[in-house]
């Protein structure tokens, strides 16, 4: 296997003809004898953890490391390739202390076991300062790739470690490879192409002249950008895949005549994706399907002494009371990803209401968190440890007050929360109210049956009324999104950290002796059909 690399920044491609191949499964070769790998890939994106989660029993890559002996083996001997689809060094409990050097050595050591190719994702560019990502960039042993981005950290020698596009040779085949990423905010030292789609099909064409059999894209991107992205295989066929990230949970859309394959997998590599890719008689054919990573992969010894014990003692020297427990719970707290971006979580609804009483004197009426801020995607109970709430929060999340009629509460905060598809961090955490919502129903009608505390019971949200809604300031600033500012009658600026006011909840409740116990009571109600 051979890397070519260009002045240009690094691309990956593969052409796709007909005959492609996709599937869930078991041994390879038990579901297609006749398919012989040329590669096998495996495709992750938005892991934050050094570690496992659920309490050690599900992702990590630590279980990454393991699936590489098992993807060679399945592939017949074939080559295998790491592909990171973005956001990895931030944000994280350990990178607020070490710059995202933890998740580099963790890489680092992937890279050791096989090829591994990344790309920055939009929380690579986190810090307003470009030292953290310089840093990143100096101590990484494998390419990073950024079609769309060129970086200027003041660092040359970081600066150029960051590619472009580029052209492999898997097996046989010709592949170029280009990358598509995006910023949340701009950023002095990020130079970027907005237009998405208009780059990637520039990259693809560059890649064509060069004579490659097969076009790749890693990308990190919202879905729907990437369905754009896709849709350019009608005019370049050999457009195979695109390796996306940024939703946080596993997708697939399939391969057709006019559209490429794209994947995506869960967070934390709780499910991350193999793709086999062999050439054929009409072209290159393409295997892709997912991997639950559980307790029946075996975590990497080696990983866990080189990468995760040395770098949790280093937590420890530098927070020795991070395993201090601060409170303690009846039942599990949900907070994976999975929940905490789709439907009413246990922990956001308590963190939720912690937000209510932000400002003493002035207590609101309803709050909402957006899913995203919730960080830690795990489950957890029994003891409530300090690094539980820290790794919940991964900046600092403050807390706003604006004054809103009930009509806009309704249209320019709930409707934008379940305005987008399954996944996203917009997804709301709510207090002081209850709503059902249906995903079939347009954007902007999809809320139904708004209800607030009235008495011991529950009465309609009144259009006119003024509600007084604690919200985070990454909502406040417009973050997701979210317009409800244009609309505010009046509002307080964010100031009280949620981290702190669960803190002090937390441990006022276990001083008393008391365990907090929240659970799911139909705050947020999807209509299924």
């Amino acid at each position: 296997m051979t890397f070519q690399r260009t002045s240009r920044r690094p691309l990956l491609r593969i052409a796709a003809a007909a005959g492609a191949l996709l599937a869930l499964a078991a041994p390879l070769a038990a579901q297609d004898p006749g398919f012989k790998p040329d590669v096998a890939v495996i495709q992750l994106n938005d892991v934050y953890r050094i570690d496992a989660v659920a309490n050690g029993a599900a992702g990590g890559l630590g279980r990454v490391s393991t699936l590489v002996d098992r993807a060679r083996s399945d592939a017949g001997g074939a080559p295998v390739v790491l592909v990171h689809s973005g956001d990895f060094i931030a944000p994280s409990l350990e990178s607020r202390y070490f710059g995202g050097l933890q998740m580099i050595a963790a890489m680092n050591f992937l890279a050791t076991r096989a090829p591994l190719i990344a790309i920055p994702g939009n929380h690579e560019f986190d810090e307003k300062a470009p030292g953290m990502l310089a840093g990143a960039l100096s101590a990484s042993h494998f390419p990073w790739l950024a079609g769309n981005v060129a970086v200027h950290t003041g660092d040359a020698a970081a600066d150029a470690r960051m590619g472009r596009d580029t052209v492999v040779t898997w097996g046989g085949m010709k592949v170029g490879i280009f990358t598509v990423t995006f910023l949340d905010s701009p950023r002095d030292y990020a130079t970027v192409d907005a237009d998405h789609v208009a780059s990637a099909e520039r990259q693809i064409r560059e890649l064509e002249a060069r004579g490659v059999d097969a076009v790749i894209g890693i990308t990190h991107l919202e879905i729907a950008e990437d369905r754009r992205i896709a849709r350019l295989r009608r005019a370049h066929p050999r457009l195979l895949w695109i390796a996306g990230g940024h939703e946080h949970f596993l997708e697939r859309e399939e391969l057709t005549d006019t559209t490429a394959l794209i994947t995506k997998g869960d967070s934390n590599a709780r499910r991350v994706w193999e793709v086999f890719m062999a050439r054929g008689p009409s072209g290159p054919r393409i295997f892709a399907r997912p991997v639950v990573m559980d307790a029946s992969v075996a975590v990497d010894p080696a990983y866990e002494h080189q990468v995760r014990d040395v770098w949790s003692a280093r937590l420890r020297e530098k927070l020795p009371f991070v395993d201090a427990r601060i409170g303690t719970a009846s039942q599990p707290l949900d907070g994976r990803e999975e929940t905490v971006r789709d439907a009413e979580s246990n922990w956001g609804s308590w963190l939720a209401d912690q937000m209510r009483g932000a400002f003493p004197d002035l207590r609101a009426d309803v709050a909402v968190l957006n899913g995203g801020a919730i960080r830690i995607d795990d489950v957890f109970s029994g003891s409530i440890r300090w690094e539980h709430l820290a790794r919940t929060f991964g900046f600092p999340t403050r807390v706003g007050l604006v004054w809103l009629r009930g009509r806009d509460l309704r249209q320019t905060v709930l409707e934008q929360g379940v305005s987008g598809g399954r996944g996203e961090g917009r997804f709301l955490q709510v207090s002081g109210l209850r709503f059902r919502f249906d995903r079939a129903r347009p954007v902007g009608q999809r809320v139904l049956d708004v209800q607030v505390p009235a008495g011991t019971g529950w009465a309609t949200l009144d259009d006119d009324r003024v509600y007084i809604v604690a919200v985070p300031d990454y909502m406040y600033a417009g973050g997701d999104g979210y317009s409800f500012k244009l609309r505010a009658i009046q509002s307080v600026a964010p100031g009280p950290d949620l981290k702190y006011l669960a803190f002090d909840a937390l441990t006022a409740a276990y001083a008393r002796g008391e365990a907090i116990a929240p659970v799911v009571e139909g705050r947020v109600v999807e209509v299924k059909h």
